[in-house]
């Protein structure tokens, strides 16, 4: 699932260094707190993420950041007040000491994307060699963690097929609704909005490729739809924060928004993103998080 939209928060470690909030990389650590503390119920990471990221968007002030002991200390108050006193306890010794978590050399890269990726074997090995050819070509003798990250994914995107379509995890079925909508009671109260949009534009009468122009007829009603079922599930004066996620996005984007059949998933995911925002701009209740699944 890849996770669109939002600001940015910065985070300051104290050390000095500072990074933008990264929900992915407090997900596994929380995953890995779970773990350490024999509870098989780590699905309930990313509703904890959701819950610390929607306290920290909602603070005043802070401009110039956030520090990272009060980044933690919001998540280990969230597993206490949650039950979860052991998995807190686990996840205070996973603290990070810097937004860098210190300088990769190029013999260090295939091992770091084994680590974090679990990208191992031939394809761990080519895409390692790729970054420490993007290094040497920029000069880098050591390269900041997350750039060899954001590299990894940019090769591993560009080496995808365009001509073979892969299915995506959580794709329903033809046969049911376009739009699903539910409020959530779990640890990140919120209102969760499921969108097929395969389903949405097959019985629409268009034909691809779509311009924005035309898919308005479609998407208006969508959103006003969309509008009128939040306030009925909101909980009296209390305001859930809505969750967007759009099911089948590559596979929409493939067939309903591609001018050409050779497209890199880098262009793919442009496209996605400019489409989820052509949509939102027509919402009143705009989406905390959203989705493309």
């Amino acid at each position: 699932m890849i996770e669109a939209g939002g600001g940015n928060i910065r985070i300051l470690y104290a050390d000095g260094t500072s990074a933008f909030f990264d929900p992915e990389e407090l997900r596994k650590r929380l995953e890995k707190s779970f773990t350490a503390a024999r509870r098989a119920d780590g699905w309930i990471a990313g509703e904890i993420v959701l819950a610390v990221e929607y306290a920290l968007r909602g603070r005043d002030g802070a401009p110039e950041g956030i520090a990272a002991a009060e980044v933690d200390d919001c998540v280990v108050r969230i597993l206490e007040d949650s039950g979860y006193a052991g998995v807190a306890d686990c996840f205070r010794s996973t603290a990070a000491a810097s937004g860098d978590l210190g300088k990769l050399t190029p013999e260090a890269v295939e091992g770091y994307l084994a680590e974090k990726l679990q990208l191992t074997g031939p394809a761990g090995s080519e895409l390692a060699a790729r970054i420490r050819d993007a290094m040497k070509a920029i000069g880098a003798v050591r390269c900041p963690p997350r750039l060899v990250l954001e590299l990894a994914r940019y090769f591993r995107d560009c080496a995808a097929s365009p001509h073979l379509p892969q299915a995506l995890p959580g794709t329903v079925s033809a046969d049911g609704p376009v739009l699903q909508v539910h409020r959530s009671d779990t640890v990140f109260p919120s209102i969760r909005a499921e969108i097929s949009l395969l389903r949405l534009f097959e019985g629409s009468g268009l034909n691809p490729p779509l311009t924005e122009l035309a898919m308005y007829p479609v998407l208006v009603p969508l959103a006003e739809k969309l509008d009128a079922a939040c306030p009925e599930l909101n909980s009296g004066t209390e305001k859930y924060p809505l969750i967007l996620t759009w099911n089948g996005i590559r596979e929409f984007t493939e067939k309903w928004l591609c001018y050409d059949s050779d497209i890199s998933g880098e262009t793919l995911l442009k496209r996605s993103a400019a489409f989820s925002a052509c949509f939102l701009s027509l919402l009143k209740e705009k989406p905390f998080k959203v989705f493309f699944r």
